[in-house]
């Protein structure tokens, strides 16, 4: 007669609503749950007793799970949620999220325990939201590559016109002058076509931002660099810029030309909006977590709490001249990079402009992706790069498989998300890449490839 033990493990078994396999020391299957067998679509009493070996099926979309056995059973190896493919003997396919766990007796192999989670409802629904989303990332990629090109064409057949009334205006001014006339009209005509022109000009830079071109970019140096530029900058103003730097030693890939731009903005909206002859501006870099902060703070008037809701919008300006578009055009870079930026009082008086980038683009769109482990193992990928003659040391996972697909013959994509348009049914990685698990322990990122826009 079975003790209340065994009848309570018996029940917990039979109740577990995970698949649940015990292979013991031998190879053999000594538990296999009902839920087990469900989701293998193989009863469970007709494994019991039999050979791990029986798990295995022929087909080729097992390929994974019957590795993931076999590595667990027969190398020991032990992993969590790995997410896998399974095809039933019936034809139905479905998705897996296996668990394996080697238990160890005096250094000998006592067992593998596996557990499995059917999550073929959550992969399915993931990838209809994941089409969706790529379908409205395509058509707001279209609209907004559409709407560039009407702002460039307007700006085109403004800026002649505007040209030839300013043109005119000079004369008309000239003449006015030398015939000693009142030249009031023609210099507010001169005027307003030259404000006309700079709102052209606005426009057109505004709309012909490039997509980044992404390397690893040491942003120290980044904001040294802007920040002398800004120096040169004030002295055409009249004024004096004094930056006080805080930086640590920080690299990410980036786009270098289109965050100095974005700083050199910042730093110029300082020093236009001062009321002062020396304008003082702190600089700061750190590492938060999984981010870096850049921080922009000047000694300047602030801005007003009803209006900051507004900063960010093009051709909004409180100035007497001037279009509007420096803030526009540093958030705009800093969204390309999936990062974020933020204006706010500072402590004392003055304004704070913050920058929130991370390590990769990539890493930054992560933040609303799926987030779990995604079913590539650090060590399959090292295996795999050996077999290709491939040294993967110090690289991230997302570097580690662009080598491996360029090794391969495929064009190297970025992660599931925006970026992933490359349609490659064959590519191993399409929702692995996503990960940013680093292999050893090197923090340098190193790059291996530039990205001119979606594939």
């Amino acid at each position: 007669m079975p003790s209340v033990r065994q009848i309570l493990v018996q029940n917990v078994i039979k109740s577990l609503p995970v698949g649940l396999i015990v292979i013991d020391p031998k190879g053999d299957v000594m538990v296999a749950s009902p839920s087990a067998g469900v989701l293998l679509g193989i009863p469970a009493e007709s494994l019991e007793g039999k050979s791990w070996r029986t798990l295995i099926r022929p087909e080729t979309a097992n390929e994974q799970f019957n590795r993931n056995v076999g590595d667990a059973v027969e190398k020991g190896r032990a992993f969590r949620h790995c997410l896998t493919d399974y095809q039933c003997p019936d034809g139905q396919p479905r998705r897996f999220s296996m668990t394996a766990s080697c238990a160890e007796n005096g250094g000998k192999r006592a067992g593998v325990t596996f557990l499995l989670d059917d999550v073929t409802a959550l992969y399915r629904s993931r990838e209809r939201e994941t089409a969706i989303l790529r379908e409205k990332n395509r058509l707001q990629y279209d609209m907004i590559e559409s709407l560039n090109n009407l702002a460039l064409s307007v700006a085109h057949q403004i800026r002649n016109p505007a040209a030839a009334i300013g043109g005119f205006a000079l004369k008309l001014l000239r003449e006015h002058k030398e015939r000693h006339l009142p030249t009031e009209s023609p210099d507010i005509i001169f005027q307003e076509a030259r404000r006309l022109e700079e709102l052209v000009a606005a426009v057109v830079r505004l709309s012909s931002l490039p997509h980044p071109r992404l390397t690893a970019l040491p942003l120290g140096g980044l904001v040294e660099e802007a920040s002398a530029r800004a120096e040169q900058a004030a002295e055409s103003l009249h004024k004096r810029l004094e930056c006080a730097l805080s930086l640590e030693d920080v690299e990410i890939v980036a786009d270098g030309s289109m965050l100095g731009q974005a700083l050199h903005e910042i730093l110029l909206n300082a020093l236009e909006f001062s009321g002062r002859d020396t304008v003082r501006v702190t600089i700061t870099l750190a590492r938060r977590d999984d981010s870096v902060l850049l921080a922009v703070t000047d000694d300047g008037p602030g801005v007003r709490r009803d209006l900051l809701p507004f900063v960010f919008d093009p051709f909004f300006t409180t100035k007497a001249r001037g279009a509007g578009i420096g803030l526009t055009l540093a958030r705009r870079a800093v969204s390309e990079h999936n990062g974020e930026i933020d204006v706010r009082p500072a402590e004392g008086g003055g304004t704070t402009v913050a920058m929130r980038l991370f390590d990769t683009p990539e890493a930054g769109l992560g933040r609303e992706a799926f987030c779990g482990p995604m079913g590539l193992d650090v060590r399959e990928i090292k295996t795999k790069a050996r077999e290709l003659g491939l040294d993967v040391t110090g690289l991230t996972t997302i570097d580690a498989v662009r080598a491996i697909q360029e090794k391969e013959g495929f064009a190297p994509c970025f992660a599931w998300g925006v970026y992933d348009r490359c349609g490659q049914e064959l590519c191993a990685f399409r929702r692995e890449c996503v990960k940013t698990t680093r292999i050893g322990d090197v923090r340098r990122i190193t790059y291996g490839g530039t990205n001119d826009g979606p594939a």
